[in-house]
């Protein structure tokens, strides 16, 4: 009996012992927040091999300890990752993270060695790669000798694949040298061409009208000299009047016409 109560309390120690002992190592093990924060958004984000979200990403939960942080830069070719943000993280408490991650623009050529330019500056010969601290805007000009001269819309660009661009021999041209030349205009949105040729009717038709108005008007008023007949006076000034009215809207239809052919 004496056996059996002294083997009881052997177990019933050793179970203390082993739960203040758990009790401890849980103690040291706690979760805490990351935040990652990027520019641009949409990086993906891999915590140690996990994939964890996207930026913006805000409170997620892991437990302390030392990971290796990856956020891949969401404006790079896929298989181009030198400008991907890699650092070894020891999560000890709360963590907020800002990553500025730079463009990476990749141009390339069919045939290679034509010279890039944005505004008159050259760029670069393809195969051409470069960073940039902002996104670009507007176009850039291709060229190369015996080749046609090749305008580039940067709001076309695709960042998972880059820009691949054949290039055309002189004597061979398309929809984009058509642009290209045309586009001194510099309009920003498309003429109405319906609306041009109605107006120029209009101006034809009140250049027309004056003229016959107005020689109906003075064979009327010869008429009255030679005649002094009141009729041929008073169709004389109802053909100036219809002169005067057939004037000002050949006026305002040549207004409109040079407005929407030469203004946005």
């Amino acid at each position: 009996m004496l056996k059996k109560i002294f083997f009881l309390f052997f177990i019933n120690v050793n179970l203390i012992f082993a739960q203040g002992d758990t009790s401890s190592v849980l103690d040291t093990v706690k979760n805490y927040k990351i935040s990652i924060i990027s520019n641009p958004e949409d990086a993906k984000i891999f915590l140690d091999t996990s994939y964890i979200g996207k930026t913006p990403l805000l409170d997620f939960e892991a437990r302390s300890g030392k990971y290796k942080l990856k956020v891949i830069n969401p404006k790079s070719l896929l298989d181009w990752e030198n400008e991907n943000e890699v650092m070894n993280l020891d999560l000890s408490r709360d963590t907020v993270i800002n990553i500025n991650f730079p463009y990476y623009y990749y141009f390339n050529t069919d045939p290679f060695n034509a010279s890039v330019f944005k505004n008159d500056s050259l760029l670069g010969l393809t195969p051409l790669r470069f960073f940039t601290q902002s996104e670009l805007s507007g176009n850039l000009l291709i060229k190369k000798k015996n080749y046609r001269d090749f305008v580039f819309e940067l709001k076309n660009y695709d960042f998972e694949t880059g820009a691949n661009i054949s290039l055309l021999s002189k004597g061979i041209e398309n929809i984009n040298d058509v642009v290209y030349k045309n586009r001194g205009t510099q309009f920003k949105t498309k003429r109405n061409l319906y609306t041009i040729i109605g107006l120029g009717a209009a101006a034809i038709a009140g250049g027309y009208f004056s003229i016959k108005f107005k020689n109906k008007a003075n064979d009327s008023y010869d008429n009255y000299i030679a005649t002094g007949n009141s009729a041929q006076l008073t169709e004389s000034t109802s053909n100036d009047t219809y002169f005067v009215i057939s004037l000002v809207l050949m006026q305002m239809a040549v207004g409109g016409l040079i407005y929407f052919l030469f203004f946005d």
